[in-house]
Formats: C-alpha cells, sequence, structure tokens
C-alpha cells in the first residue's frame, strides 16, 4: 500500500501513513494505492466527512476495469451506490480501452431500486436500460488500514505498507479525483443587501447591487415552482418541501453591472415565507431528485431556454401557460402578474440551469426560497 493524495498514473503527493490517517480521522479526501507484483492493482479513495469512499482496479495493462462507489448510510454503514465494469479487448491501450470496450453499469437506491445500464459496443453505440429492485450491498465502515472488504482482498491476505515502491512520483496542488460534493450556495443573504457591490461573470466585472420587491405571490396549494415559462406545458413540477398556503412577498436582487447605468441584470429572486434569520441552506428538490446522484460541484436546477424564469403556484401553472407571451418584460428585468399569480424575470445571464436553494431556521422551519441566477 502507498498513501497519497491520488492517482493518475503516477503517485501524486506522497503521503507517509500518519498523515493518512489524521486525514482518516479528520473526514478529509486522500488516497491509497494497492500493488500486487510492483503494479497498480486499485486506487481506493476516501472522504469521510462527505460519506464517500471509492475504489478503481486496474488489470495487467493498467486499463481501468472496475469501479465502485460507496456512501455512508443514515445509520453508519456503507451501501453502494454504483458499481461499473468494463470488458475488452487485450490490444486496446488504457485511453482507447473505456471507450471501445462493453460496459456495465448498476445504480443502487437506498429505497431497495435499482437501475442496470448496459453498453456492449462502449461508444459504439447501443444501450439497455433495466430498472427493478435489489437491496443495495452493504458493508460496516472499515477503520483506518481495513480494507480487505473494500477491495476485495481475502482477509488472509496482509496489507504491506511501502514508501520503496519504485512509482513515478509527483507534486500538485491540487489532487487528481474530487469527492462527490454537489454545489453548495454562496452568499445568498449577501446578495439581497441594497448597494452592496461584488464581482460577477467570474470575477471579470464589478457590480453594484439594488433590491427591488416585485409583489406578493399567491400560493394557493403551497406547492412552488421554479422555471421557464415558455416551459410551463412541459416543466411544472413543484418543490418537494411546502409551505401553508398564503401570499408571500418577492423580492429580486439585481445587478447594475460595470458604468453602464442600462446594463442590468437579475442576480437572484427570493420568496420569504418568514422574516426569520436563516441559520442553513440546503437544495431544493423536485420528486425522484436524489443528490446521491450529483458529482462535484453539480446541482438540479431548472432548465431556461427563453431567457426568463419565474415563480408559480402549482395549481396555478396550468392557467399561466401563455402569460409570457401576452406580458413580456419590456426594459424592466421582472413583471409581476397584476393578481399575483406569477412573478416573472429575466434570468441572469440567460439561457441555461440554475439551483433553487430553502434556507431553513434554527428549528429547521423553512424561511425562504432563493432561486440563484449564478451571476
Amino acid at each position: 500500500m502507498v498513501y497519497a493524495d491520488g492517482w493518475n498514473g503516477t503517485v501524486v503527493n506522497p503521503l507517509t501513513r500518519t498523515e493518512a490517517e489524521a486525514r482518516d480521522t479528520a473526514g478529509t479526501p486522500y488516497a491509497v494505492l494497492l500493488l500486487a507484483d510492483g503494479r497498480p492493482e486499485c486506487v481506493l479513495t476516501v472522504s469521510w466527512g462527505d460519506g464517500f469512499c471509492g475504489t478503481t482496479r486496474f488489470d495487467p495493462l493498467g486499463r481501468r476495469v472496475a469501479a465502485d462507489e460507496w456512501r455512508q448510510a443514515p445509520e453508519g454503514n456503507l451501501f453502494l451506490r454504483r458499481r461499473r465494469t468494463w470488458h475488452g479487448p487485450d490490444d486496446v491501450g488504457e485511453h482507447e480501452f473505456p471507450h471501445v470496450a462493453a460496459r456495465h453499469s448498476t445504480t443502487y437506491r437506498l429505497d431497495g431500486r435499482r437501475h442496470d445500464i448496459d453498453e456492449p459496443a462502449g461508444d459504439r453505440g447501443g444501450r439497455r436500460d433495466t430498472s427493478g429492485t435489489g437491496a443495495a450491498p452493504r458493508t460496516p465502515r472499515p477503520a483506518f488500514g481495513r480494507w480487505h472488504d473494500l477491495l476485495r482482498v481475502d482477509h488472509g491476505s496482509r496489507l504491506v505498507e511501502t514508501a520503496a515502491h519504485g512509482l513515478p512520483v509527483t507534486s500538485a496542488d491540487e489532487p487528481p479525483w474530487r469527492p462527490p460534493r454537489p454545489m453548495r450556495p454562496g452568499d445568498l443573504e449577501d446578495l439581497f443587501v441594497d448597494g452592496a457591490t461584488r464581482t460577477v461573470g467570474g470575477g471579470a466585472q464589478r457590480a453594484r447591487l439594488e433590491v427591488r420587491h416585485a409583489g406578493d405571490l399567491h400560493l394557493p396549494s403551497g406547492r412552488l415552482i421554479a422555471t421557464d415559462p415558455a416551459w410551463l406545458e412541459h416543466d411544472a413540477v413543484p418543490y418537494t418541501v411546502t409551505v401553508p398556503p398564503g401570499s408571500y412577498p418577492v423580492t429580486l436582487s439585481l445587478a447594475r453591472i460595470g458604468a453602464d447605468p442600462r446594463h442590468l441584470r437579475v442576480a437572484a429572486a427570493r420568496l420569504a415565507v418568514t422574516d426569520r434569520p436563516v441559520h442553513g441552506w440546503e437544495m431544493a428538490l423536485r420528486p425522484g431528485q436524489d443528490p446521491l446522484d450529483l458529482g462535484h460541484d453539480e446541482f438540479f436546477g431548472f432548465g431556461v431556454d427563453a431567457g426568463m424564469a419565474c415563480f408559480v403556484d402549482a395549481d396555478e401553472a396550468e392557467r399561466r401557460l401563455d402569460t409570457w407571451r401576452t406580458l413580456g418584460l419590456g426594459d424592466e428585468p421582472y413583471l409581476r402578474v397584476e393578481d399575483g399569480g406569477m412573478v416573472l424575470w429575466f434570468s441572469g445571464w440567460g439561457d441555461g440551469a440554475y439551483p433553487t436553494w430553502i434556507g431553513r431556521d434554527a428549528a429547521g422551519e423553512v424561511v425562504c426560497f432563493v432561486a440563484d441566477m449564478l451571476l
């Protein structure tokens, strides 16, 4: 075994056992490279702070042939979230192999569902999806160094640590892998401070924020939808978190960018349920969405294809299919339907996908929904 930040054909930022064990205890990422006959056979990546560990297995030609993703279940043990395998001819190199090899993946869910994908010709075409039931394999979270089950190593074998591995070593500022940490909310509260300044466009421009009340939104069912108003016919799916029926104020954060007073974009839209302070944020989800499906910095969001976004109640959606056609946004970056049935606004930089965040107070009650336009 060799400890490091990771493996990319070289041992990246080697670690001592003491350093690796300290990371294991702290829950921060590290990797273990398992050698057999002097060649890499398996890489274990660990980040207990993210409830994650993964294994990647290589064949004698250095080609990736299997990868498992383990996640921590609510009760503390590990369950197999996803298993992928590749099978191909021996005369294909490691770079071409993942594209032409036959691929199979199985994804398990905690509720007992599983989904299998077979691609017998790899990238060359052909795919079969199969859904069914089957409990995910489970294993106790291993103590540091006791990785036999995860690595599928016989318990009669002894794992030996070595620094004299003879493999190439490199240094890097970033590890060659990242744990699957979904996107986290930025400074959402600061977006609604009138007169505040911030950089936008990846830090390329400076903007001054203006906060405007866009009116009250009527939620007769308490089920909020955020979407492109032009997509309501196909995307009227409310979030799973609901609020009591009623009318709630919607506030927009507008960014006046650079020296051009006409360059005004919507940075975020906030629907306030209460005026209590936000204690924590979570991603708003629709039915069937699971954060375990998200990779590093990924998010579930609503799509925009007409340059507009809106808040609307689920019971109002069908009546509002053509509202955006008849009203238009004109010179203003937002518009409220007069009866409180919908609030529309220009969507950040335009088309794309945008997350909505739910703010909760210290007691776990919903404080607000914020659609982040990702400026």
